[in-house]
């Protein structure tokens, strides 16, 4: 039985008391904000505020502080959040008491929540339990320094978040008390992560080192689990359908000092709590448990597969319910992909007939893999197929900087995908792009929060022009500031060169289209002389000396209160100081939300994206759409009643016919020496051909 016994880890721990030297662990928020009723947007600010007030909810000024936990394992003891101050006079009426809450939701961003709908981001207000309290009596003043909070409930709250397998826990900082001195009401202020001060909040979590309560062994029916980790502490084993013996369980603890019990499963059916046998390794009161559950695999009837590999890389995006993929290959593969797959039930029996070729010029049916499931019981069998389509060697544009180049806008009406248009993934492939363009981002905040940004524009703009496929790294993140952009060893830049490396082997990165600015719109002054830096070190390590790089404006409207009026001014200069670079400006467009919003909506977007796309034409593609190939191997095209019949030559062409509103009517790969009937209506329409890597389009009325 132990052969076919299979486990799968889980991050989890079940653990009470423990005791042994201490860790702590100083984190500071990846989001902060303080929201009042003029409905702007505060995230981007320097300082947090605290006001309460009986005479209506558009008086308070509460904070919110978001916290990454991930790094934390789940032993912390003590937690404690420090919040530095500038302090309040003398003189209150009543005493300052600031009080924690937890916030039910924790998608939030700093950059897209606002007094009127934080109840919506956040979740509504939470007032049970009160994590911890800090209470500066009546009439006292309070120096600028850090206050702290403390105790069990705020400890709970982070442990409890912890065991529930969160990456994220955010706090909800509210005054419960109107302070007023005089007339004039008291609004506490407190550095946020943005305050040059340095005085960041912080999250102080103090974890037990649990070394001497490890195992060094967990053993089932004598085999030791695969994979064992002595920092994992909760395991899943999945037996045979038919199993009815309980499996044995048994470990050794790391150290000698310590005893070691094993509770064994009750059965393999029913609670998982009855499946789940313990280990408990204790020393004196401190005691540490692994849990082993135990799951019965579903009869031998599954002819599905539960991975496939190419090249020994997992297919990204691989769904065991999909059948049919395509894998866009670099312009330089020569070879067909190999392809391994990991059937979903041990026993299935597969087969794999590998495709002939890659070559762009073969018909599909060579350029596919197919891979047969049989069940082990051989009632059920499913065909997967993978088709191969080498592309063209790609011009790439690096699209970054942070929330508008990201997107805020809603995009519901531009979801489709974007013929000839290509995204890099996570795993550093390319796939037809479509909305939202940032999704794949290593840097960016939830994926509720990315939407439609000018890339989106900027592509369909740059391929309608060139008539052939483009390809765009979009890696934008809100509310991050220059700082983290302009040079090796920053985060943001780091993360955006590996981006951009991963997309170099399908082609060359042609442009730097870069909106960012609205954090850092009150330091004009010294914006520019970072910009360069990041230019110069983005040509340095992609290799590309002359990238062309255009910067966007901010929004007009915000020109007195952010400073936008002095940044787009000093944006404007940006080809005297940066060389082959330009700027596009943001007139004409319109607030997301109002006024007070720093995004644009969707039509300004759309109208952003396609300047920077004439920037991009002007500068970078201008000479690479007319090139018009050798007469003789253009398609034969004879008009006759209700439609057009092509003809090749002894090349193949690829072929696509779009109407004069863009609406793609055809589309195809023709073979030499092929002759296709195509129905189409009465119309002006135009024919693009692809051959060779040569481009050509011309109108045509059919009558």
């Amino acid at each position: 039985m132990n052969k076919f016994l299979t486990f799968v880890l889980f991050l989890f721990l079940i653990v009470q008391g423990i005791g042994a030297e201490e860790v702590e662990h100083r984190l500071i928020p990846v989001d902060d904000t303080y929201t009042y009723s003029d409905n702007t947007i505060r995230g981007m600010e320097d300082l947090l505020k605290t006001y309460h007030s009986t005479a209506g909810a558009q008086f308070r000024r509460i904070t919110f502080l978001k916290f990454d936990i991930s790094s934390l394992s789940p032993f912390a003891q003590s937690v404690k959040l420090r919040l530095y101050t500038n302090g309040f006079q003398a003189g209150g009426d009543n005493a300052h008491q600031f009080d924690l809450y937890p916030v039910k939701i924790n998608t939030w961003s700093e950059d897209d929540i606002t007094f009127l709908n934080f109840t919506e981001k956040a979740g509504t207000d939470m007032t049970s339990p009160v994590l911890a309290s800090y209470i500066v009596p009546a009439g006292q003043a309070l120096p600028a320094q850090y206050i702290e909070f403390s105790g069990a409930n705020l400890t709970r709250y982070i442990t409890d978040s912890l065991a529930a397998g969160k990456q994220y826990v955010s706090i909800r900082l509210r005054e419960k008390n109107v302070v007023k001195n005089g007339a004039a009401g008291v609004i506490v202020e407190f550095h946020s992560k943005e305050n040059e001060s340095g005085f960041t909040p912080e999250l102080i979590v103090v974890e037990k080192d649990v070394e001497l309560l490890r195992a060094s062994d967990i053993r089932v029916d004598g085999v030791r689990i695969e994979g064992f980790l002595e920092s994992v502490y909760r395991y899943v084993c999945r037996l045979p359908y038919n199993t009815t013996v309980i499996p044995d369980v048994s470990a050794t603890a790391k150290y000698g000092d310590t005893s070691v019990s094993v509770t064994q499963a009750a059965g393999l059916t029913g609670t998982e709590a009855s499946r789940t046998a313990k280990i408990s390794i204790s020393k004196g009161e401190d005691m540490l448990t692994y849990s082993i559950v135990f799951e019965l695999l579903p009869p031998p009837n599954d002819a599905r597969l539960s991975d496939m590999l190419i090249n020994g890389k997992s297919l990204e995006f691989f769904d065991k319910e999909k059948t049919a993929y395509v894998v866009y290959l670099p312009y330089s593969a020569e070879e067909v992909p190999e392809i391994t797959v990991v059937p979903n039930e041990p026993g299935a029996v597969t087969r794999i007939e590998n495709a002939l070729s890659v070559d762009s010029s073969s018909p599909e049916s060579e350029r596919t893999t197919s891979l047969y499931v049989t069940s082990g019981d051989k009632t059920e069998t499913r065909i997967y197929r993978v088709e191969f389509r080498r592309l063209p060697k790609l011009d790439i544009i690096l699209g970054i900087g942070q929330s508008n180049m990201a997107g805020r806008a809603d995009f519901s009406a531009y979801t489709g995908a974007m013929q000839d248009v290509f995204l890099l993934t996570p795993a550093g492939e390319f796939e037809n792009a479509s909305n939202p363009m940032n999704k794949y981002s290593n840097i960016r905040k939830d994926i509720s929060l990315q939407k439609l940004g000018p890339s989106y524009s900027c592509a369909l703009k740059l391929q309608e022009y060139m008539h052939k496929p483009v390809a765009f790294v979009v890696n934008a993140q809100g509310g991050s500031s220059i700082t983290t952009w302009y040079q090796p060893g920053k985060s943001n830049y780091d993360a955006s060169v590996v981006r951009a490396k991963e997309a170099q082997r399908f082609g060359r990165i042609r442009g730097v289209i870069w909106h960012q600015g609205e954090s850092d719109s009150g330091n004009a002054g010294t914006y520019m002389e970072k910009l360069k830096t990041m230019v110069e070190n983005l040509r340095k390590d992609l290799n590309e000396p002359d990238l062309y790089f255009v910067a966007g404006e901010l929004a007009y409207w915000r020109g007195g209160g952010t400073g936008s009026t002095a940044f787009n001014t000093m944006i404007r200069t940006i080809a005297a100081n940066i060389p082959n670079s330009d700027w596009i400006s943001a007139e004409g467009c319109t607030p997301l939300i109002d006024n007070s919003d720093p995004h644009f909506d969707a039509p300004s977007a759309i109208l952003l994206g396609e300047r920077y796309a004439e920037k991009l034409i002007g500068a970078v593609f201008n000479t690479t759409a007319t090139d018009q190939p050798e007469q003789i191997k253009l398609p034969l095209l004879k008009h006759h009643a209700g439609g057009l019949t092509v003809v090749t030559h002894q090349d193949p062409v690829w072929l696509k016919i779009t109407d004069l509103t863009g609406r793609s009517v055809y589309q195809h790969l023709l073979q030499a020496h092929q002759s296709v009937d195509l129905k189409v209506n009465k119309g002006i329409y135009l024919l693009s051909f692809r051959q060779n890597e040569q481009h050509y389009t011309r109108k045509i009325m059919i009558q």
